[in-house]
């Protein structure tokens, strides 16, 4: 038997409980944990093993599952306290249950409360019918419109009604009603996030969740610093007045292109997007560039001059500034172009001018005897054949006329040669002395003196005036005239001294001693060209 005393002890607990005898019967149970199991007259119940599946007679608090009235199972903390009886054989059973997620109270709903208001974000907890259970104090400040109607079981779809009839939602929304759809769609899914621009120009990333029993936690992230940098830096990217172009780090593929970019390069924004890095490089550069990006594992710094071309096919000398960037586990290649064509051309006409005649544009003599030493190495199959050429009766030009007519004169006379030599070189060595350098290709090496000569026996007109100069040339060839560059000129050089010793207007060839002046031997005829 209970004493009275213990009967109204149980009587009168808020948490279920109930008296067992050394059977396990239960002798009493109060009015808690009649509800807790769903029935009455408790010695009708069966023994305690049952009902508890993870029962422990002696002394002690342990955790177990219990099959309720409602047919759910409930975890209870489960305290035993015995010896209670006249003999020590009952035990008095102490149950604290737990319940569903929007029944949370207590002890428990106020640790919950505690460590949700510590977190820096804004908290918001939800049940299975997406009703509001819990939320921080930063999330009713962060939405002040709706903080007064917040309470524990009150819709989230109702919360934003509120929050839009009011006109004093915080959040920036065009369509109301396509926005609400919108909105609980997101929400009811596994996981949600997105970005939402508040009325104060603050932005707000919004990460919702699902809990394994069907109900949420939603946070929302101030991320208004992030979004400046972001914006800072496409605005960096879209003005920066160098091309720039954001590619991916694998296949090279355009992602965005800056309008210094499309200005430089011609193209759209969407035509460049369609494009890859190597596209825009020529052809054979293509491959090359593609290999010195491909499997990039740092920034790398400008160092090669590459060639590119514009939607208009004008030609591009570049330098690409490479900057690394990871996107999670995404790579991305930022190229910073610089044009050097201006530099490049510069470069190529300083070095033209280094080895060609200010006054024709035919090549000088550095570059005439640089030709002529590739050619000598290159050991070719044909005879080398080089002619010196001087002008007869030039000096009185200059004398009579002045230097600016003999300038104009000695440019005619470049145009004329070059008309006879085609893809010969032709140089000019200084004054009115002139140079060609040839393979004579099975033919006869003396056949273009004849053309060149007859070329000049034309008279250059000037101011309206009839001037006529005439032509001399030495040739020599290698190997019978010599085994290097400057003796096959000295051999050519004493050739043309003879042609014009011997009356002008004529070639000679270096040939049995007689150009290089052996004054023991008798000189060969002129060889005069045909009439």
């Amino acid at each position: 038997m209970l004493k009275l005393d213990l009967v109204q002890f149980l009587e009168a607990s808020p948490t279920p409980a109930f008296a067992a005898g050394p059977d396990d019967r239960i002798l009493f149970a109060n009015r808690a944990a009649q509800t807790l199991f769903g029935r009455d007259d408790p010695s009708r119940w069966e023994p305690v093993s049952e009902l508890i599946p993870q029962w422990r007679s002696s002394g002690a608090t342990f955790q177990a599952s219990i099959m309720g009235g409602s047919g759910e199972w409930t975890d209870c903390d489960i305290t035993v306290i015995d010896g209670l009886g006249e003999a020590g054989d009952i035990a008095i059973v102490m149950m604290a249950a737990g319940a569903p997620l929007g029944l949370v109270s207590g002890e428990a709903n106020r640790r919950l409360q505690f460590i949700i208001d510590m977190l820096p974000q804004a908290i918001c907890v939800f049940d299975p019918e997406d009703r509001y259970v819990l939320w921080n104090k930063r999330y009713s400040d962060l939405y002040a419109d709706i903080a007064q109607s917040l309470r524990p079981g009150i819709p989230l779809e109702e919360i934003l009604k509120i929050s839009l009839a009011s006109g004093e939602m915080s959040e920036v929304v065009g369509d109301g009603d396509l926005w609400l759809k919108q909105r609980m769609e997101k929400f009811r899914r596994p996981t949600s996030q997105e970005e939402q621009q508040l009325r104060d120009g603050r932005w707000l990333r919004h990460d919702d969740r699902r809990t394994p029993d069907g109900g949420a936690i939603g946070m929302r992230i101030d991320i208004t610093e992030l979004k400046q940098r972001e914006i800072w830096l496409r605005e960096l990217f879209e003005a920066n007045p160098m091309p720039m172009l954001l590619c991916d780090g694998e296949d090279l593929a355009i992602l965005q292109a800056n309008t210094a970019a499309v200005d430089f390069y011609g193209f759209s924004k969407p035509e460049l997007v369609l494009k890859t890095a190597m596209d825009l490089h020529v052809e054979e550069q293509k491959t090359q560039f593609e290999t010195a990006l491909t499997g990039l594992a740092d920034h790398c710094n400008a160092r090669t001059v590459w060639r590119q071309q514009a939607s208009s096919g004008k030609m591009l000398h570049v330098l690409i500034y490479v900057r690394l960037i990871h996107e999670g586990t995404a790579k991305r290649l930022l190229l910073t172009i610089a044009d050097v064509s201006d530099r490049v051309h510069a470069e190529s006409e300083a070095n033209r001018l280094a080895h060609h005649d200010a006054l024709t544009g035919l090549p000088n003599r550095v570059l005439f005897y640089k030709e002529l030493e590739e050619a000598i190495a290159a050991d070719g199959a044909d005879e080398l054949v080089v002619y010196c050429l001087d002008l007869d009766g030039f000096k009185p030009v200059n004398d009579t006329f002045g230097h600016a007519a003999g300038d104009a004169v000695l440019k005619q006379v470049a145009e004329r040669l070059k008309a006879q030599t085609g893809d010969r070189m032709v140089a000019r060595l200084g004054g009115d002395e002139f140079a060609f350098l040839f393979r004579a290709h099975g033919g006869s090496k003396t056949d273009l003196a004849n053309r060149c000569i007859a070329a000049l026996e034309r008279p250059f007109m000037l101011k309206g005036l009839s001037i006529k100069i005439g032509l001399s040339i030495g040739i020599a060839s290698s190997p019978a005239d010599g085994v290097d560059g400057e003796s096959l000129v000295q051999a050519a050089d004493r050739a043309l001294y003879s042609a014009k010793a011997a009356g002008r207007g004529i070639w000679k060839l270096a040939a049995d001693g007689n150009a290089a002046g052996n004054p023991d031997e008798t000189p060969a005829e002129p060889h005069v060209r045909s009439a």
